[in-house]
């Protein structure tokens, strides 16, 4: 009776839990080195490359990981943070799609993160030795050099980008009719 009931309660599942469960246990033995598993998954991940899309979003990892470090526990500093980020984002790109452009938008976002993430721990030196304090300012010093460095990089790749509202060279004038 048991086994009647458990087998109906599987086929009772919805296809998308039982696709969810098929997906794990592949990945599992894929990463336990099951060189079958690892093909399957590899051609799972060609069919549906929105998933290979966000869970290989290295910069969407690496600014979950600062917002996380921040936020320490605290659900409005992460859901403010994640709004300031793609507020930023906004404000960076525009309405430009260029891969360059997002790339470094990307960056730009990241090392703001933490440089003001290392300046917030900078302002408390309490029971910091002095060795302490000077890894902090190479490591703030650091950090900023990054961020301004990826905002500059983001500046001339914006000139070099055709339609990334340049403003064009015009000359009313040609210098033979300022003499007539």
């Amino acid at each position: 009776m048991e086994e009647a009931e458990s087998s109906m309660t599987e086929s009772t599942k919805s296809p998308d839990i039982l696709k969810k469960k098929a997906l794990e246990s592949v990945i599992k033995k894929a990463n336990a080195g099951d060189q079958n598993a690892l093909r399957l998954l590899r051609k799972f991940l060609d069919q549906q490359p929105q998933i290979w899309d966000e869970v290989g979003d290295v910069a969407k990892i690496a600014e979950k990981a600062w917002i996380t470090l921040i936020a320490n526990g605290d659900s409005l500093t992460q859901e403010s943070l994640q709004k300031k980020l793609a507020a930023l984002k906004q404000e960076i790109l525009g309405d430009s799609d260029h891969i360059f452009g997002q790339m470094l938008a990307d960056v730009i976002r990241a090392t703001w993160l933490e440089m003001h993430y290392l300046m917030s721990i900078d302002a408390d030196a309490t029971n910091r030795t002095a060795g302490q304090s000077t890894l902090m300012i190479k490591r703030l010093e650091s950090a900023q050099r990054r961020y301004t460095s990826a905002i500059k990089q983001y500046c001339q790749i914006k000139k070099l980008l055709p339609g990334e509202h340049r403003q064009p060279d015009l000359r009313i004038f040609s210098p033979q009719q300022d003499r007539a």
